[in-house]
């Protein structure tokens, strides 16, 4: 703990000096990986941490448009059958979160 009693945010701190430089594909890789360990119980530092970090990417590659565009690659690749099972984990779980932010419409837009 930091002097101030707030948690450090060693993970987020990385991840806000690398945004810029990586491209959103590499952000996006970088998201689920905070994604399993959100879900799992690996963490590098704290639980915080890492949801801190899955904010800021999420945000990132939310304002891009690069996460519209993910979930329908994202639906088009687990549709196509050839998803191995590590990815088709993570797919399903972006698109998890993702339809809970962004809920189907009645037009299915």
């Amino acid at each position: 703990m930091a002097e101030t009693d707030e948690p450090e945010l060693t993970v987020y701190h990385r991840h806000l000096a690398q945004l810029l430089k990586r491209d959103a594909g590499e952000n996006f890789r970088a998201l689920l990986v905070q994604a399993r360990h959100i879900t799992g119980t690996s963490y590098e530092t704290t639980l915080y941490d890492h949801q801190q970090a899955f904010c800021l990417l999420w945000c990132h590659l939310e304002r891009s448009g690069y996460l519209r565009r993910a979930g329908r690659d994202a639906q088009a690749r687990l549709a196509s059958g050839h998803a191995a099972p590590d990815e088709r984990a993570d797919l399903e779980l972006f698109l998890t979160v993702y339809g809970q932010v962004h809920p189907p419409t009645a037009n299915g837009a």
